[in-house]
C-alpha cells in the first residue's frame, strides 16, 4: 500500500490522467459542446488564417481559450466531424488538466507540504473530480484551471525561492491567461497586478512583471479587431446577467439547479426573470430608452427596495455558487435515491475543501504570509462578489478552485505538523 501511495504523491499527473479515463466511462458529462462558443468560435478561427487573415470569429466569451483548442481543432480539422473534434478537444483539454494538477504539487513542494500532506490532497481531488468532470466538454473551464493552477505555482515561486525575472514574467502571463479565459476576472487581475507591483522586489522583478502586463490591452485591442459583432452581445449578456441576479433564489431559494432555458426543469424564478426581461425590452423599445441604463436603474431600485430579500439572495449565493448540481445528472430518468445520493456525496466532499480553504486563508493571515493571503484573497473576493451582482453559477467559482486546493493543502499542512509535534514531543 505504502508503495502505491508513494507512487500517486510522486506522480499527480498520472494520477489524474487515469482519472480522466475512469471518468469518461461514467454516464453523465456536460453538454459536449456546452453552447457551443468555443466548437464554433475556433473552427471559425481556423478558417478566418485559412483565409488570409479576413473573415468574423465568434468572441462571445474567453478569447484566449479558442487559441488553447485551436491545436487539438487543427489535428481535427481535416476530418471536418464534430465527433473526431469532441475527441481532440477533450484530450487536449484532459492533457491541461493533469499539467495543472502537475503545478499545483510542484507548489505543495515549495511550500514544504509533507507526503502525508500532498497524499490528502491528492485523496480529495480523486473523491470528486470536478477539474476532470469540466474536462469532459468543449466549455473551456480545463484551460482556466490551468491558467489559475499556474498562476498559484509562480506566486509560491516568487515567494519561497530566490525569484527572477522571468518568474516574475511567467506570473503576470498567468493573470493575462486568467483573464483571457475569464473576462470577468478582470477586476481581479488589475487589482492582482497593482498589489505585486508593490512587492519588495528588485527592479527587474517588477518591470519584467509590468513589461509583460503590457500584452493585456494588447489582448484586448486583438479581440476587438477579431470581433466584428460590437459590443451589443456583450450589453445584452450584461443586461440579461444584471436582471437574472435579482431573481435567483427568490421565490424559490432552494432551487440551486443551473438554469439554462425554459425547459421542464426551469424553475419560476427563471421563468419570472424572462417574463421581466421581456417587459423591460418592450418598454425600452416603445419609448426610444437605452436598454441597458434602464436594466441598472430598475436593478438598483429592486435592490433597494427590498433590502432584506437582496442580502438574503447574497448569504444563500455564497454557499449555493460553491456547491454543485450536476444539471445532466438531475435531468437524467435515473432513480431519485441516485441523484441526490450522489450530490450528497460530492457536496460533502466540497464542503471538507471549503472549510479546510476558509481555515487556510485565516491562516496564511496570521502566519503573515501577506504576499500570499492577500493575491488569493483578492481572487476569491472577487469570484464571490461577482455571483452575487451578476449570474450565480458553480461553474463561474470553479476558476478559483487550485487556489482552493492550494488553501486546503496549507490547513492540512498545519494539521499534519502540529500532529507530528504532538506525536514526538
Amino acid at each position: 500500500m505504502k508503495k502505491v501511495t508513494d507512487w500517486a504523491i510522486q506522480n499527480p499527473f498520472w494520477v489524474t490522467a487515469l482519472t480522466c479515463v475512469a471518468f469518461y466511462l461514467l454516464p453523465f458529462k456536460p453538454k459536449p459542446f456546452g453552447d457551443g462558443d468555443y466548437h464554433l468560435g475556433t473552427i471559425q478561427l481556423i478558417d478566418f488564417m485559412a483565409n488570409g487573415f479576413s473573415g468574423n470569429v465568434m468572441i462571445n466569451k474567453g478569447f484566449v481559450t479558442l487559441f488553447c483548442y485551436l491545436p487539438a481543432y487543427l489535428v481535427a480539422y481535416p476530418f471536418h466531424s464534430d465527433a473526431v473534434y469532441f475527441a481532440c478537444g477533450v484530450i487536449f483539454g484532459c492533457f491541461f488538466v493533469c499539467l495543472a494538477v502537475k503545478l499545483l504539487f510542484d507548489a505543495f513542494e515549495m511550500m514544504g507540504f509533507s507526503n502525508r500532506t500532498k497524499f490528502l490532497i491528492l485523496l480529495l481531488l480523486s473523491l470528486f473530480p470536478v477539474h476532470v468532470y469540466y474536462a469532459m466538454g468543449i466549455i473551456g473551464e480545463a484551460f482556466a484551471f490551468f491558467a489559475s493552477s499556474a498562476f498559484v505555482y509562480f506566486l509560491v515561486k516568487i515567494n519561497k525561492t530566490a525569484a527572477l525575472p522571468k518568474h516574475y514574467t511567467a506570473l503576470a502571463l498567468s493573470l493575462i491567461l486568467i483573464y483571457g479565459m475569464k473576462p470577468s476576472m478582470l477586476p481581479f487581475v488589475l487589482v492582482c497586478a497593482g498589489f505585486v507591483l508593490v512587492f519588495k522586489s528588485s527592479a527587474k522583478n517588477r518591470l519584467a512583471f509590468a513589461a509583460a502586463l503590457l500584452l493585456l490591452p494588447a489582448l484586448i485591442l486583438l479581440e476587438q479587431r477579431l470581433d466584428q459583432s460590437g459590443m451589443e452581445f456583450k450589453s445584452r449578456v450584461f443586461r440579461g446577467q444584471i436582471l437574472w441576479s435579482r431573481f435567483e433564489l427568490r421565490d424559490e431559494p432552494l432551487n440551486w439547479m443551473p438554469q439554462h432555458g425554459n425547459d421542464a426543469f426551469a424553475s419560476q424564478d427563471y421563468k419570472n426573470n424572462l417574463a421581466k426581461r421581456k417587459e423591460l425590452d418592450s418598454i425600452c423599445a416603445a419609448q426610444g430608452i437605452e436598454p441597458t441604463k434602464y436594466y441598472i436603474d430598475w436593478v438598483k431600485n429592486d435592490i433597494l427596495s427590498h433590502p432584506g430579500l437582496a442580502l438574503r439572495q447574497y448569504f444563500l449565493k455564497f454557499f449555493q455558487s460553491q456547491s454543485f448540481v450536476i444539471s445532466p445528472l438531475m435531468k437524467s430518468s435515473k432513480p431519485a435515491v441516485v441523484k441526490y445520493g450522489i450530490h450528497v456525496y460530492i457536496n460533502l466532499v466540497n464542503l471538507v475543501l471549503v472549510v479546510l480553504g476558509v481555515f487556510g486563508l485565516i491562516k496564511l493571515y496570521r502566519n503573515r504570509e501577506y504576499r500570499l493571503f492577500f493575491p488569493l484573497f483578492f481572487f476569491w473576493g472577487w469570484c464571490l462578489m461577482y455571483v452575487c451582482l451578476f449570474h450565480s453559477e458553480q461553474r463561474y467559482m470553479f476558476v478559483f478552485r487550485p487556489c482552493l486546493v492550494f488553501l486546503s493543502g496549507y490547513a492540512i499542512s498545519l494539521w499534519a505538523a502540529r500532529s507530528t509535534t504532538n506525536v514526538n514531543p
